[in-house]
């Protein structure tokens, strides 16, 4: 079920993606032939004016059509004012509105969520290898709803000061944890470490606590917009490092990166935390999809904004089949990282041998 969620959840965002080129598109009345909900084949359809309105077979998400846009143009159609034909600040402004839409998304939700507020939990951020944490199963993002050590029981909600007070306080080496992980639970008995390795725990595990309270609508506005600024320059930061990573480090530069796979599995761990998390999630998501889409790589609108800057600059546009070229070999680079990170994704989350 929580796959299924997420599922629909990105999707959403990138037909709210979509929609962004779409709308302004058409407010600056250029020909839209189709709009689609999800991807070929064709379901149905509905033409209304001069743009069909249709669903898809694959729910990934959606497209559009813009006529002029590949640059082909239809004979019956010669005299009509397609998407090339437009002034380039107009096609710039199409061509990003689609992160735009993103962006004010992400803004949304989170402004939504810090309206909410969210429950408090004692969560796992890291788990050492070799500790007694990582031999019993414990993972990142498992959420610790009940401890018992030597007689004493800490419920949920547990604080990190409490929980650390009850392990290093008990005599007793066995610590039985009930452990959220996604929509299971799990008992975990572990056996402490005493005395513990310098500078690590007697379980060897990093903690966090997580929850916060609602605030005001237009305080959670404000700050939701604050948080989304963070996000924007944290997101530039890591593909920063990951660019300078894949350069000095090769492909190790991604082992932090999670792909479809790893969101799914991330997701279902935090939805074991309640709702608002899965929508903290989506708005991060929906954030990130933004600035890696503003980036002028071929293939992703920043880059077809980039084409426009340069047909501007030279006053003339960029050869048809040049710019085909560059963006064929962009798209073929992103479905190869795409495969590499999937992969990486099964065998780091899931477990499988690849």
């Amino acid at each position: 079920m929580i796959t299924v969620i997420v599922i629909i959840s990105l999707a959403i965002l990138v037909l709210l993606h979509e929609f962004g080129h779409f709308i302004t598109a058409k407010l600056f009345k250029m020909p839209v032939d189709e709009f689609g909900i999800g991807f070929p084949p064709r379901l149905f359809g509905k033409k209304l004016g001069k743009t069909l309105y249709s669903v898809n077979a694959l729910p990934f998400g959606g497209f559009v059509k813009i006529y002029g846009e590949t640059g082909e143009r239809e004979k019956e159609r010669e005299n009509e004012t397609g998407f090339n034909d437009q002034k380039a600040w107009r096609r710039i402004v199409v061509v990003l509105a689609g992160i735009l839409m993103n962006f004010v998304l992400g803004w949304i939700v989170l402004s939504i969520v810090l309206m909410i507020g969210a429950p408090s939990h004692l969560v796992i951020a890291g788990v050492v290898p070799g500790s007694p944490a990582a031999a019993a199963g414990l993972s990142t993002g498992d959420a610790i709803l009940r401890a018992e050590n030597g007689g004493q029981t800490l419920s949920d909600p547990i604080n990190v000061n409490t929980f650390v007070d009850l392990v290093k306080t008990n005599p007793d080496k066995n610590v039985t944890l009930e452990i959220g992980r996604g929509s299971a639970t799990l008992n975990i008995t572990i056996e402490k470490r005493i005395p513990a390795p310098q500078n690590q725990g007697e379980l060897g595990v990093s903690l966090a606590d997580t929850g916060f309270p609602a605030e005001p609508f237009f305080a959670a506005l404000w700050d939701g917009l604050r948080e989304t600024g963070s996000i924007i320059v944290l997101t530039f930061a890591g593909l920063y490092g990951l660019i300078v990573g894949l350069f000095t480090s090769g492909g190790a530069a991604l082992q932090g990166v999670a792909g479809p796979v790893g969101i799914v599995f991330l997701a279902s761990q935090v939805t074991s935390l309640g709702a608002v998390y899965l929508l903290q999630l989506m708005a991060l998501i929906s954030v990130n999809l933004a600035v890696l889409n503003l980036l002028p790589f071929p293939a992703l609108d920043g880059g077809r904004a980039l084409f426009i800057i340069i047909e501007k600059i030279k006053g003339s546009p960029v050869p048809r089949q040049l710019e085909n070229w560059v963006n064929g070999i962009g798209f073929a680079a992103l479905i190869i990282l795409m495969v590499f990170i999937t992969f990486h994704d099964l065998n780091h989350f899931l477990n499988w041998s690849i």
